[in-house]
């Protein structure tokens, strides 16, 4: 081999050399992007990656969850950022979620029924639908009805004030009762509301008798929009 042909595969070797270390390095390579797995969730509005990079989420990314397969973006200066998940690939922006049923006394049980949540979110507008469909073993506690929510809501101006919503319960099919749903501020608990009355003198919470007397086959939906803390 001649000394110019040496010269040239070492040169080579250097320049590749340089290159894979180029690629590593934000301040070299510029802003890029690339696919990430989400490991762990921060309180302070990051997340951090399976391999260890920590990202800021931008203001879009409200609901980070462990196992997300996110889209990540670093700047020249090698600051991260978070933009958000892929879609599911159904076209679909709805997320289940697992709501829990409650009740202001003794808990309910779901039993044999089935309980099915879901959300969307826009910006900081979420909303919400929960539908339920009571079993053979479900039990109704004591007190009232409560569903929880995937984000708490934010603070409204007053104490008092709540989001509204609407709300349908179903005596297996015989007769309906049309009501509303409301989340009080800084809250993540829905509670439905009925007329005690059909001329609507006063109104009166959900719970093992109101709307009616609950039993097998039953059934409720409920639908909220709310904005997130």
């Amino acid at each position: 081999m001649t000394s110019a042909a040496s010269a040239r595969d070492v040169a080579a070797a250097m320049r590749r050399r340089m290159l894979t270390a180029s690629a590593a390095e934000p301040a070299v390579r510029g802003a890029d992007w690339r696919l990430a797995t989400v490991a762990t969730v921060g309180a302070d509005g990051t997340v951090t990656t399976a391999d260890g990079i920590i990202a800021r989420r931008l203001g879009t990314y409200l609901g980070p969850l462990v196992g997300d397969l996110i889209v990540i973006t670093v700047s020249g200066g090698g600051n991260w950022h978070a933009i958000g998940p892929l879609g599911a690939g159904t076209g679909s922006t709805w997320t289940s979620y697992p709501a829990a049923w409650s009740a202001s006394g003794t808990a309910p049980a779901l039993g044999n029924g089935t309980l099915s949540a879901a959300y969307t979110l826009r910006g900081d507008e979420c909303h919400v639908s929960i539908r339920q469909v009571m079993g053979t073993t479900t039990s109704y506690g004591t007190g009232q009805f409560r569903w929880s929510l995937p984000f708490t809501s934010t603070t409204l101006p007053h104490a008092s004030m709540f989001w509204t919503g609407s709300a349908m319960a179903g005596d297996a099919g015989t007769a309906y009762y049309p009501g509303v749903c409301r989340l009080l501020s800084g809250s993540n608990l829905v509670m439905c509301i009925n007329p005690a009355t059909a001329t609507g003198s006063s109104t009166t919470e959900w719970n093992a008798s109101r709307p009616h007397t609950w039993g097998s086959g039953d059934y409720l939906g409920l639908d909220l929009t709310y904005q997130i803390a």
